[in-house]
């Protein structure tokens, strides 16, 4: 006959090593989250993307910005006057600089000077880490201050475009933000947390609620990025790829939806990060229609 304290014995043993194990889990996908890889040099050579910001036969410069602890490295193109017509270009999660020089071509014709930092936590940046989305507006509006007075388009990639929705609705910068170009926005941080563990063939519903607890326990909380587009004064153009798998197209529509003044491309058979080959028409029809927005 088994005995009862040896199978009671067994339980726990399995029930502590499945906490165990369903602890470290959640902890690895917090960490992932909070120190994200860095995609930066080596990462654009081995997919034949442009290294320099020079790689556009335009005047490139180079400089750090320093924000709450963070040094940022910002690459800069074009004419150095404050005052010029500027766009201010976020990578996405895990991206960098160099993600974000491959889409710089669709808005050349548009604006006279480009910007593009290292967000910080990500890329060459050193300091203090990323905040996924909860402030780093706050960033932007420090970055807007420090190295322009003219007119501003912004323009962001995933994590980007949700930081680029809420920037263009901060007092400071509002007057002055011509236009947002949001590309593959998401509505809240769950979405990409969610859609990486799909892609792992990991389960979604046990592991984001204690991954969203541990990370407002860090000072990370979800916002909605469709009530910061329901809040902004400029033309709001979304681009989405129908088949991303990071960002469905419902959350896509809805953001674009919520803007007062808005448009939307759906780029068929793209996918989450393909703005910079099959999304550049799309791209230049969405700045062409921003740029008729405000004249």
């Amino acid at each position: 006959m088994p005995d009862p304290a040896a199978i009671l014995g067994g339980a726990a043993f399995l029930g502590a090593s499945g906490a165990l194990v369903y602890a470290g889990v959640v902890a690895g996908v917090v960490r992932e989250a909070v120190k994200p890889e860095r995609k930066t040099l080596g990462w654009a050579l081995g997919r034949g993307l442009p290294s320099e910001p020079s790689a556009w036969g335009l005047p490139a410069r180079e400089w750090r910005h320093e924000f709450d602890g963070a040094s940022c490295p910002v690459w800069e193109i074009g004419e150095s006057d404050p005052a010029t017509p500027t766009a201010i270009v976020l990578h996405g999660f895990a991206r960098s600089r160099y993600d974000a020089l491959a889409r710089v071509g669709p808005m050349l014709p548009f604006v006279k000077r480009v910007i593009m930092p290292d967000l910080p936590g990500h890329g060459d940046a050193v300091g203090r880490g990323t905040r996924l989305g909860t402030d780093e507006e706050l960033f932007v509006e420090s970055l807007a201050a420090a190295a322009t007075t003219g007119p501003l388009i912004l323009v962001g990639h995933s994590l980007g475009a949700t930081i680029a929705l809420h920037a263009a609705t901060l007092d400071s910068l509002a007057p002055r933000v011509e236009g947002v170009v949001a590309l593959a926005p998401y509505e809240r941080l769950s979405t990409p947390l969610g859609a990486r563990l799909d892609l792992r063939a990991m389960p979604r519903t046990p592991i984001i609620r204690p991954t969203l607890t541990a990370l407002a326990a860090l000072g990370i909380r979800e916002r909605s990025t469709r009530a910061a587009a329901a809040r902004t004064a400029c033309p709001v153009a979304v681009l989405a790829g129908e088949h991303d798998p990071v960002t469905p197209l419902e959350e896509a529509r809805a953001i674009a939806a919520a803007a007062p003044r808005s448009r939307l491309a759906i780029i068929p058979h793209g996918r989450h990060d393909d703005f910079h080959t099959i999304g550049r028409e799309e791209m230049t029809a969405a700045l062409t229609w921003i740029a008729h927005a405000r004249s």
